[in-house]
């Protein structure tokens, strides 16, 4: 990987918050080897394909901000973006291996088998225009209003262009007994890049022993990249939705309540839905209004500290997902709310070490940390839900030199 990055401010007023002129000019080239082998049972098992990827991205942005009065400043941009993705298939066999186990005993393997090879190489390309314009207001040096209106511009993926399909959770890729006729290994979709159009305002300020921050967002979005996986868990690769919107609120608040005591609160609000219906495979239609899969709604941060000596601090924080959030985009499956708590000391022993300790989900919850992105969930052996850790405890070192 190589990245170059050039940058340029034109700030005729040392004092001003901001440059007047700013331009920035990035590029970015990277390739990588991709081999893909069967897992028997957690060892590696044959080479089934085999990739030399490529990539590239140009972004040039350029934008003024330009002073009205003593408080105000707007800021018109505008930026350009170019990006390659490329992939030579250079697996040599004319067929594929396939493997699989029987689902009835998922110990034991049955015979092996082979799919033709077809050729998954592909030359991607994609530009777009990203103009924007904020507006930000200083009634005094403590605090901020500021408001925007933006395009972005986000191509996809070589995770998103190239992907292994037709599989079960006994079976690797390119062997679904299911659908015999599906014989595929690696779905290479032609996507199209995501792009929005985004409103967003907000305060941050400061006022004696109390600090704030808070944003709201609306976005609308379009070619939206979902990584999508079928009934059985099989993946699909990725695909563009149509219309989807994303409406967002940020809070943070932070508080000295006591000589010795500090309290930091942080909440999060987010709406992500389908603006329109979408066909997502045969005979499967995700409904407008349906909230997208893997995002919670409400995600609530808090954290209690307490500076016994100027050296010694003690911590205690939650981590608390209050809803419900859906696994699936055809909202059939939730994960579960929870609530983790942590507890952290730390000790300063000079200007240049510390000590600290930790110990991690106290209560020893069981939860889901994460999910898998799916399409719709119908089967009860499909991996859906990855575990977060148990109670963990930790000690260690900081050290500055």
């Amino acid at each position: 990987d190589f990245t170059g990055v050039l940058r340029y401010a034109y700030k005729p007023d040392a004092s001003a918050v901001l440059p007047l002129f700013e331009s920035t000019a990035q590029y970015t080239i990277g390739s990588a080897d991709r081999e893909n082998y069967h897992n028997l049972s957690g060892t590696q098992g044959p080479l089934f394909g085999k990739s030399e990827l490529d990539a590239t991205s140009l972004s040039l942005n350029a934008g003024f901000n330009v002073p009205f009065g003593e408080s105000f400043i707007v800021s018109p941009a505008i930026a350009y973006s170019h990006a390659t993705r490329d992939n030579r298939d250079v697996f040599t066999g004319a067929t594929r291996p396939t493997v699989g186990y029987n689902p009835m005993n998922p110990t034991m393997r049955v015979p092996d088998g082979t799919v033709p090879a077809r050729d998954s190489s592909y030359e991607r390309r994609y530009s777009g225009w990203s103009p924007s314009l904020g507006v930000s207001y200083r009634p005094d040096e403590s605090q901020i209003v500021f408001g925007a209106v933006s395009r972005s511009f986000e191509p996809p993926t070589h995770d998103d262009l190239l992907a292994t399909v037709n599989g079960t959770p006994n079976t690797g890729p390119g062997r679904n007994p299911q659908n015999p006729a599906a014989t595929d290994m690696f779905n290479t979709p032609d996507l199209d890049a995501q792009t929005a159009t985004t409103i967003e305002a907000g305060w941050r300020g400061s006022h004696g022993d109390y600090a704030w921050d808070a944003t709201a967002y609306y976005s609308w979005v379009d070619n939206e990249l979902l990584n999508l996986r079928d009934a059985s868990g099989t993946s699909l690769g990725a695909i563009n939705a149509d219309k989807t919107t994303h409406f967002g609120v940020e809070l943070g608040l932070t508080a000295r309540i006591a000589d010795q005591w500090t309290a930091r609160l942080a909440y999060t609000y987010q709406d992500f839905r389908f603006a329109s219906d979408m066909v997502s495979g045969p005979g499967r239609v995700i409904p407008k209004g349906n909230r997208l899969a893997g995002a919670p709604r409400h995600v609530v941060n808090a954290v209690l500290q307490y500076d016994a000596t100027e050296n010694w601090m003690l911590q205690g924080a939650v981590r608390w997902l209050p809803s419900k959030t859906p696994v699936d985009n055809m909202n059939t499956l939730y994960a579960d709310p929870y609530a983790v708590v942590d507890l952290r000391t730390q000790y300063r022993v000079n200007e240049n070490v510390s000590l600290f300790a930790e110990v991690t989900n106290v209560f020893d919850t069981a939860y889901a940390a994460s999910t898998l992105v799916i399409d719709q969930a119908t089967r009860p052996d499909q991996a859906a839900f990855i575990p977060g850790d148990g109670r963990g405890f930790f000690v260690g070192v900081n050290a500055k030199f």
